[in-house]
């Protein structure tokens, strides 16, 4: 049985320059950041990292600069999803041999898989690269195939020697408490979706992955205290906090939006990389200055 997960797991972004190249000194100050937050570590190179965006030598140079900021600090999760498993395989030997916290993957979003027995393969191949780490499988709505995830536990049961758990980033409670509840809670399925958080805490989750801890971690830890003692007022009032937050970056591109929120952190992380869209600056000013109200 690996350790699971507890607390809040930041998904940070990758800092770009102007030129679109990755600013790597920017990684030790958000590494920081976290730290001062309370975070408890961070999933490089995943969805909010734009890591399938990024080339295989981007993302070993940026677990690189993750591991050489954090030290033992921050729990590193490296998200070595793609669309090659070759390429996967390479991203998952260098996080064993860095000795981080594990390795996770999305699966392919091209040629999907389209059976349990095609996902549980896939993913022991991907695992196998990093047959020390603890490996979770990312289910998320913007890429997964429409595969029951009891099911995959329960096919890679044994198959896949080192699978500690899901990711779990769909809206989907019921699937998400019986994956918790399988095997008497032997798998570690964190929750990935920040606007549920207190959705998710009711059903006795103790691990977070999200964008928003990013900046917002002191807002989910109030409302995590909150709840522990009962104070369901607070708790629905914070809440309302959460999903303004979610609001603004559904109003304004998502992960563009997230990263100009960086800025009340002091934190520049640059525009997306194509195809998603930069922001002006008169926008990314409005939106920062609609978080520093929400996130206060």
């Amino acid at each position: 049985m690996f350790e699971k997960i507890r607390g809040l797991i930041a998904a940070p972004f990758t800092p770009f320059k102007k030129d679109g190249s990755v600013n790597y000194e920017v990684i030790p100050l958000q590494a920081e950041s976290l730290i001062r937050q309370g975070i408890s570590g961070a999933y490089v190179s995943g969805t909010t990292g734009e890591g399938v965006s990024c080339s295989v030598a981007e993302r070993i140079q940026i677990m690189d600069a993750w591991k050489e900021a954090a030290g033992d600090r921050l729990k590193l999760i490296i998200h070595t999803g793609a669309l090659s498993i070759a390429d996967i395989r390479e991203l998952g030997r260098h996080a064993q041999k860095l000795g981080v916290f594990g390795t996770s993957i999305v699966p392919p979003t091209y040629f999907k898989p389209t059976s349990i027995s095609q996902l549980t393969e896939f993913c022991r191949l991907a695992a196998a690269a990093a047959p020390e780490l603890p490996f979770y499988y990312y289910h998320t709505m913007l890429t997964a195939p429409n595969l029951p995830m009891v099911d995959f536990l329960k096919a890679a049961d044994g198959v896949i020697p080192n699978l500690a758990g899901i990711k779990f980033n769909c809206h989907n409670l019921y699937e998400f408490q019986n994956c918790r509840r399988l095997f008497n809670g032997k798998y570690d399925i964190v929750f990935g979706v920040d606007e549920f958080f207190a959705g998710a805490l009711a059903l006795g989750t103790e691990g977070f992955i999200g964008s928003t801890y990013n900046y917002g971690a002191k807002l989910y830890l109030r409302v995590w205290d909150e709840f522990r003692k009962g104070d369901w007022s607070a708790v629905r009032s914070d809440m309302d906090k959460v999903c303004a937050g979610v609001d603004l970056l559904v109003q304004y591109g998502g992960l563009a939006a997230g990263k100009a929120i960086m800025g009340i952190q002091g934190i520049e992380c640059g525009d997306p990389r194509p195809p998603l869209t930069p922001l002006n600056r008169e926008i990314i000013e409005k939106i920062r200055t609609a978080a520093s109200v929400i996130y206060a």
